[in-house]
């Protein structure tokens, strides 16, 4: 088991807040032994999709015969999910001796949460001697930790406004950050973009001379049953490229197939009950509310629509809440409690000038029972806007993120 001890130092790891820039991280590999160097890496940085493209690369990857590594962010429920090979989550020994053995080098270099966990998923894809690492960015492109490594691909999934308060106000802007994975001679494939973000990401190519491919709508790949959704149709698209990329004659496109068929990612449009029918879902900024909203309009209406909300201080709540709240019956607004989130009582605030007869109950676990108490046999409940529902969702409905799909 991981000590309580040691998740607590790992955890607060995290008051040293967000750091941007490489050197600690790279000063950090090379105190491990520069276990990126062990494999090759895919790294995919994007605003939304990271997660899901990563899971069906990896997928496709596994499908042939490969052993893969994932490093994603952040966890559902349980840390172990951030890092696992071939689909199962680092086991908790190695977490606590890696950390026991390294501990002194994360002091003394000052690595935040992020960096300390980026070592160490490429130190246990080492350890595990996976074919291959794919590698979900976390915050941006150009400054995240994961850019301290030496990747053989990169992609861009669709980029939008996130984390303005880091990365620029305009999706201009964060292109730009974003756009700093591409290298010198490394293929990047990226999703569609709008006109303006896809000049930035062309600019950026040539000044960097990497070879740069936009993966269009008519590339035909299989649907991803397990994740509803034209947008998870353009994750396996940028997916089935890298693979094919990375693969070359050793692509198999019935290989592949299957894999984006079966290919599944937690917390995406998941159904957790089936009566009252329950959806969770992680959408926490415009542009992943609107696939969200999405797949809900094709949802049975003959029920009740509820909504239990949460949301995050630094998303566009405005925004958010005037793309949601009028297609729902029944409103409950909760909290996370976790990092910087936005406290009930002032989302409510905002929300009442959209939806003025909602419940308030601060409680994330209380406020998806008052629903499910409340909800009738065909009514329909989504528990939205942020990966940090994700403890209470599981204890709730006693799932594991840790299984995909």
């Amino acid at each position: 088991m991981l000590s309580r001890e040691l998740l607590e130092y790992i955890f607060g790891l995290e008051r040293k807040g967000i750091k941007l820039g490489l050197d600690p991280t790279r000063r950090l590999l090379k105190s491990c032994g520069f276990p990126h160097r062990a494999q090759p890496l895919i790294q995919i940085a994007g605003t939304n999709g990271k997660g899901s493209t990563a899971a069906i690369l990896a997928r496709i990857l596994e499908g042939h015969d490969l052993k893969v590594g994932l490093y994603t962010s952040p966890h559902l429920s349980r840390f172990n999910e951030r890092i696992r090979v071939d689909g199962v989550c680092i086991e908790d020994d190695y977490i606590v001796n890696w950390v026991r053995r390294y501990r002194a080098a994360i002091g003394r270099l000052e690595a935040t949460f992020f960096e300390a966990t980026t070592v160490l998923a490429l130190s246990y894809f080492r350890h595990c001697q996976v074919d291959v690492g794919v590698l979900e960015t976390g915050l941006g492109g150009r400054l995240d930790a994961t850019t301290a490594t030496e990747p053989i691909l990169t992609a861009l999934t669709p980029i939008d406004l996130d984390h303005t308060d880091l990365l620029g106000d305009t999706p201009e802007a964060i292109a730009r950050e974003k756009a700093g994975i591409l290298r010198a001679g490394i293929p990047c494939y990226s999703a569609p973009q709008r006109d303006s973000v896809a000049a930035v990401i062309r600019k950026a190519a040539q000044a960097t001379g990497a070879p740069l491919t936009f993966v269009g709508a008519d590339l035909a790949v299989p649907e991803p049953l397990r994740l509803p959704g034209e947008h998870q149709v353009m994750n396996a698209r940028l997916s089935w490229s890298l693979a094919r990329e990375f693969l070359g004659a050793r692509f198999d496109r019935r290989l592949a197939a299957v894999a984006v068929e079966t290919a599944g990612w937690p917390g995406r449009y998941q159904q957790v009950m089936e009566q009252p029918k329950v959806i969770f879902d992680v959408a926490h900024n415009p542009h992943g509310v609107q696939a969200f909203l999405a797949n809900f309009t094709r949802e049975d209406q003959s029920g009740r629509k509820w909504l239990v909300l949460a949301l995050q201080a630094d998303k566009n709540a405005e925004q958010v809440l005037q793309l949601l709240l009028g297609r729902f019956d029944e409103v409950i607004l909760t909290q996370t409690g976790t990092r910087h989130f936005l406290a009930a009582a002032e989302l409510a605030t905002l929300a009442r000038v959209y939806h003025p007869e909602l419940q308030v109950i601060p409680s994330a676990s209380e406020a998806i029972g008052q629903a499910l108490i409340a909800a009738g046999p065909h009514d329909l409940v989504s528990i939205i806007g942020s990966h940090y529902l994700g403890p209470a969702v599981a204890e709730i409905f006693k799932i594991s993120f840790d299984i995909l799909g």
